[in-house]
């Protein structure tokens, strides 16, 4: 089991500062993680389908995950509607 199975209520973040926090883990067929929903800040965006290749550090102990530069450019934006109760 890896750090990302464990962060759903981790704070993101990236190089422009504070993006949002895990709301859902979501797992590939292999069963392992391939994507996070993030809940974010952004009034355009609040809520993104980022894939794991896009993680470039999880921390447990901090609670917290920092997100590539570019994760912008490969974020899909998910309805609000969408959110996990």
């Amino acid at each position: 089991m890896s750090s990302l199975d464990r962060s759903i209520g981790f704070r993101v973040a990236s190089s422009d500062g504070y993006v949002g926090t895990v709301e859902e883990v979501v797992y590939g067929v292999d069963e392992s993680p391939s994507a996070l929903v993030i809940a974010t800040d952004l009034p355009d965006k609040p809520l993104v389908l980022v894939g794991v290749e896009e993680v470039v550090q999880c921390s447990e102990h901090a609670a917290a995950l920092i997100l590539s530069p570019s994760w912008r450019e490969s974020a899909v934006e998910m309805p609000v509607a969408a959110q996990v109760a």
